[in-house]
């Protein structure tokens, strides 16, 4: 029987994350918090044998990433599929704001978010769909080692609800923290696979200043 650690960790807290506006594939800034929670997380995973660490192309994903790839002597592997959902003509938008320009769209996927698309955007299957294809082919290289995963709230979200069998619709209820760390094991053994839960949005290492 093999068995694969894969360690999923969003990045730290942007600039829009604190205005509360959706980010989706654009980029905006690690906040000066958020970069003390990569420091912090890096620090924390240092102790840890890790084989690679991989990383969204978004910049507050890859600086994230960088500080926790450093403290191994490793480099971020960047891959578009663990990009968070795009949410199209809704990006750098607040809530509110969103409910006043789009409130057709907003309350077609306040009722159905699974099947309604945000203009330009992603649906949430398609999400799971580019990272399960990630999984699926660094899990064949990485049998048996220890590997960190940096993404975005809203797909992590969806991914652990996939791996936990959740219904995707209630996938929002995962929370998950700036840095924090949900970790899961995947075992193999002859033609059969299997996920274990480790942790889910662990975040002992920030301590209630940083979170």
């Amino acid at each position: 029987m093999s068995k694969t650690t894969v360690i999923l960790i969003r990045h730290g807290e942007t600039l829009w994350n604190k205005e509360k506006r959706y980010q989706g594939q654009q980029d905006s800034p690690l906040s000066p918090k958020g970069i003390k929670q990569a420091e912090v997380v890096g620090k924390f995973l240092q102790s840890r044998i890790i084989d690679a660490v991989y990383s969204s192309d978004l910049k507050r994903a890859l600086l994230t990433s960088e500080h926790i790839a450093k403290g191994h002597q490793l480099t971020p592997i960047v891959d578009q599929r663990l990009r968070e959902i795009s949410f199209g003509v809704w990006e750098g938008k607040t809530r509110e704001q969103v409910k006043k320009e789009h409130p057709d769209e907003w309350e077609a996927r306040s009722r159905n978010v699974l099947n309604t698309r945000v203009s330009g955007g992603e649906l949430p299957g398609e999400v799971l769909e580019r990272f399960h294809s990630f999984l699926a082919a660094r899990l064949a290289d990485a049998r048996g080692q220890t590997i960190v995963v940096v993404s975005h709230g809203g797909a992590l979200r969806l991914l652990i609800a996939s791996l936990l069998h959740i219904p995707l619709e209630r996938a929002h209820l995962i929370h998950q923290s700036n840095t924090g760390i949900s970790e899961f094991v995947h075992f193999e053994q002859g033609e059969r696979s299997w996920w274990e839960t480790v942790c889910i949005n662990s975040t002992g290492h920030l301590g209630s200043y940083f979170l």
